[in-house]
């Protein structure tokens, strides 16, 4: 009987038919998830469309035992009259065939995508589709209010800023995305702005299947920015986590000013390109904005960092730009104590002053009115480890990491956590990973070369020095290497070229002493030192409590009033 049938299903086709059917349904899902994407159309369509084509086995095969096509024309197969116990025989095999795919759709795919243990998202850089692409400033200010609005939602994690912004302008796939930031959710957007008139529109993307989770647009004029940042941030935490959103507002007007809050946004713009150029303008720009609104919060604490990144940048002197950067930075406290922006800023300030137990409090303050603020998480690393409590930098500093892993910055403190614990192989390979987000960042070539020099690799130290562009950072490095191989009369030659160009510079006093030590001429290494305390040098803290550069000096009574002076004894 089994037999029989086996035969006869055969002579009709039915399997032909069957895979032919299957192969079809395949192509239609394929076409349909898409389509799904491109419409918005909610994820049960896509559930209905497998469940019609899934209840069309059973048609198919019954058509397939009843029709067969011969010459091109639809015929009835003879023989074999279809009662009711074949019938069902047929649904049955129909349905056997069905049975995979529908196991799989709402069986093993659905435990296959687990939803995360707690909401996570990425804010994308929201478009900029206004006429003018001057207004990208004010597109990017909107996305990283949208970015530190959910950061205050307990229970939403948030991808930082930069790990965000890395992605602007690139054509990436939502998945992609999320796969590489470990994240559940991605919201991407677009801003335009016509005169007053201001349209944003914003979607939020699941990325585990890469449907559309919610999308809205805001028609508003200028003067309510912070009422839609504020309605589009708890919507999408609404989409998220429903019971999430507090009472109270998720983005608090921070200036009565429209216009003071647009220079705001200009300045945070050009503060975060990290340029001498940018940071002149940002400083205008915040000045405008606090003189439009004396009271704004933000305008001051961002003040406050051009100032100290004044040093780092352009090479200022501690006593010309600190005590403006406090000034300002500790108005934006009296203002607004629970601005997380303004206590990093007082203790970027303190770490400038080597006032360290300030410097940790007021980071401490930061990260707990934002713990996802990975700035905050990355300046605490680096007064961890300058003070010399290196597991405690590290474990700090590999949570920047997580808050912010595309950061170059961030990336190349984690390096120099190892390098103070002395581990070079870790150093080598973070550094590594720092210049693949960004391989013309000279730090963190530096610190590779030194991590292959103190591991005793010094061709790979000169191989990668090879590939740095001439600069008088990259020959102090070249000289340390030589010292090492022996070649001293090279190195010391060298270290006298760099000497004479940086000796009037606002170069960093630290490299220097570092060169004259490796030559031998320790008086003039003290001296250096000397010079980089009194100029309150912003690198020279950071590893000489634990580098190994200064080990032949450490047990010097000179090198212990060196650390004594920068409140590192």
């Amino acid at each position: 009987m089994a037999l029989s049938l086996l035969v006869e299903l055969k002579r009709r086709r039915v399997f032909r038919a069957l895979v032919g059917y299957g192969i079809a349904a395949f192509a239609v899902l394929q076409i349909v998830e898409p389509v799904m994407h491109g419409l918005h159309w909610p994820d049960a369509v896509l559930s209905y469309v497998v469940v019609a084509l899934a209840a069309g086995f059973p048609i198919v095969v019954t058509l397939a035992w009843i029709f067969d096509v011969q010459g091109g024309r639809l015929e009835r197969t003879e023989g074999g009259r279809l009662g009711a116990r074949r019938s069902l025989l047929l649904a049955g095999i129909g349905a056997l065939a069905a049975a995979p795919g529908l196991i799989w759709y709402f069986g093993i795919r659905g435990r296959g995508q687990t939803p995360p243990a707690s909401p996570s998202i990425v804010v994308l850089p929201f478009a900029n589709l206004s006429g003018d692409k001057e207004n990208e400033y004010f597109s990017d200010g909107m996305t990283e209010e949208i970015i530190n609005a959910l950061a205050n939602v307990e229970g939403v994690r948030v991808v930082a800023r930069t790990s965000a912004f890395s992605f602007k302008g690139k054509n990436l796939d939502v998945r992609k995305i999320g796969e590489e930031l470990n994240v559940a959710t991605v919201l991407e957007g677009s801003v335009r702005r016509e005169g007053n008139q201001l349209r944003v529109f914003a979607q939020l993307i699941g990325v585990a299947d890469g449907y559309h989770l919610w999308s809205k647009s805001y028609d508003r004029e200028l003067k309510g920015v912070f009422s839609v940042e504020d309605e589009l941030a708890r919507a999408i935490v609404l989409a998220l986590k429903p019971k999430l959103v507090p009472d109270r507002a998720l983005v608090e007007p921070a200036t009565v000013s429209t216009e003071a809050h647009d220079l705001y946004l200009k300045g945070r713009y050009l503060w975060n390109q990290r340029s001498l150029e940018g940071l002149t303008k940002a400083k205008a720009f915040f000045e405008r904005a606090i003189a439009l609104d004396p009271n704004y919060a933000l305008a001051h604490s961002g003040l406050a960092d051009c100032y100290s990144l004044f040093m780092d940048y352009r090479g200022a002197r501690a006593a010309e730009v600190l005590p403006k950067a406090k000034a300002h930075a500790l108005k934006a406290v009296d203002l607004d104590d629970g601005l997380a922006e303004a206590h990093a800023s007082l203790g970027a300030i303190s770490q400038h002053e080597y006032d360290w137990n300030t410097a940790e409090r007021e980071l401490k303050r930061a990260i707990e009115l934002r713990p996802g603020y990975a700035t905050a998480h990355q300046w605490f690393a680096e007064i961890l480890s300058t003070q010399g409590r290196l597991s405690e930098g590290r474990a700090e500093a590999e949570r920047a990491r997580q808050l912010d892993p595309t950061s170059p910055i961030v990336s190349h403190i984690l390096a120099i956590t190892f390098y103070n614990s002395r581990d070079y192989d870790r150093t080598v390979e973070q550094e590594m990973k720092t210049l693949e987000l960004d391989p013309s960042f000279f730090p963190s070539r530096a610190f590779l070369i030194l991590g292959h020099l103190h591991a005793g690799r010094l061709e790979e130290a000169l191989a990668a020095l090879d590939q740095v562009s001439a600069n008088p950072g990259a020959q102090l490095l070249r000289a340390l290497v030589l010292a090492a191989k022996g070649d001293r009369m090279a190195a010391q030659q060298l270290v006298t070229e760099a000497e004479t160009r940086l000796a009037a510079e606002r170069f960093p006093r630290g490299p220097l002493a570092a060169a004259r030590l490796a030559v031998g001429d320790k008086e003039a290494a003290f001296a250096w030192l000397e010079k980089g305390v009194e100029e309150q040098d912003p690198i020279l803290p950071l590893t000489v409590k634990s580098n190994p550069t200064w080990d032949p000096i450490r047990s010097d009574p000179r090198f212990q009033k060196v650390l004594r002076r920068m409140n590192l004894d």
